[in-house]
């Protein structure tokens, strides 16, 4: 291709360039509302991707940012056409329409789309700053804890940049940044509550951690916290009665999910038609491969990991959509009614217990009735 573009005359080269541009501008366009029908149709969990983000970057080869903005792109081409359209016809750029996206509603959409039309970044910046004004940024310098990061032979890092169409100020995010083979950089702002306790454990593991090194802290810290999570998942690896399961029971024993979580590396299982593995090891939980609501026992080889899309995709497949969209439905209602409970005082657990329990009696899956009757039972 190189090769033919070189041969090109000056005049050919020019004249050809606003075609070429046209196919792109076309192209992205196409690209645009391909991705928005594959997410529509979740076509993506098929494909052993969590999510469409997951999707544009595994197998489609986008970095985070292209996948990130062609997602909010597509996301607001399928909810307004004419956003579409102003895309297909050059109106509005990519970027353009990115910027957008957060300011858009059915009530201003024409308005701002024709506003936007034929400007260039800085011109819909500006656009937007005058139609949805932030207040002023105070001058003012804010410390990122100089103590401690002199203590963790660390220098002050520059946070990280504002999205500049975000009209709400959005809290930096975490970094880590690899600075060898074996070492990294980790950069994230804390709160003055953790670096009240991150003095603390300095001072109480003085002897143990005479620096004061933010890293080693970090690292037993987290050698705890793991070794806690895990016991709880797996057990803490001793030989132990197994208990007789009750009939219709839940409950996974120990041993098999230690032996589940160790099997499956502590990653989603879902294999698409291509054996690809889904890469997802987040929001992961154990499932019934033959569910439990058709018999399903709670044996090895009857569980697996599951990341949460795949776990619903599943259930999709074997219950269908209106009952996804009613169990759903189902847990939004007790999450407020264990919010409300929470709120009076209750413990979570108690709350959580009471709430299936009488779940389990038959009450209604409403608010009110599920709040009264779980008030009952705590009281």
């Amino acid at each position: 291709m190189n090769a033919l573009v070189s041969a090109l005359s000056d005049r050919e080269l020019l004249a050809r360039l606003p075609e070429v541009r046209g196919l792109e501008r076309r192209a992205i366009a196409e690209v645009i509302a391909h991705l928005a029908e594959v997410e529509r149709r979740r076509l993506y969990l098929a494909e052993a991707c969590s999510s469409m983000y997951t999707f544009c970057i595994e197998r489609l080869g986008y970095s985070e940012n292209e996948a990130h903005t062609r997602l909010q792109v597509a996301r607001l081409c399928s909810q307004f056409p004419a956003a579409q359209e102003a895309l297909e016809s050059g109106a509005i750029h990519l970027t353009g329409l990115a910027l957008l996206c957060p300011k858009v509603t059915e009530a201003n959409v024409h308005e701002l789309l024709e506003e936007a039309r034929a400007k260039t970044r800085r011109e819909i910046e500006a656009l937007l700053a005058r139609r949805f004004p932030r207040p002023d940024v105070l001058p003012s310098i804010t410390p990122l804890q100089p103590t401690l990061l002199e203590q963790g032979n660390s220098g002050p890092g520059a946070l990280p940049e504002q999205p500049a169409q975000s009209a709400e100020p959005t809290p930096p995010r975490a970094r880590v940044e690899p600075l060898s083979a074996s070492s990294f950089r980790v950069e994230f702002t804390a709160s003055a509550e953790l670096r009240q306790k991150l003095e603390l454990a300095q001072n109480l593991l003085s002897h143990a951690v005479s620096s004061g090194d933010l890293s080693s802290l970090f690292e037993r810290a987290i050698d705890e916290l793991l070794a806690a999570e895990l016991k709880r998942r797996m057990g803490a690896g001793k030989p132990r009665a197994r208990r007789s399961l009750r009939e219709g029971s839940r409950h996974v024993p120990v041993e098999v999910s230690r032996a589940v979580w160790e099997r499956d590396s502590f990653q989603c299982t879902f294999v698409d038609e291509h054996g690809r593995r889904c890469s997802e090891k987040r929001f992961i939980t154990l499932e019934h491969k033959q569910p439990f609501a058709r018999g399903g026992p709670p044996t090895v080889d009857n569980l697996a990991l599951l990341c949460k899309a795949h776990n619903t995709h599943r259930a999709r497949e074997v219950f269908g959509d209106a009952h996804i969209a009613k169990k759903q439905a189902e847990d939004k209602t007790c999450s407020k009614v264990l919010s409300a409970l929470t709120n009076l005082g209750f413990r979570s657990k108690h709350a959580k217990q009471a709430i299936a329990r009488v779940r389990n009696e038959g009450v209604a899956p409403d608010v009110e009735p599920l709040l009264r009757a779980a008030l009952a039972v705590l009281a």
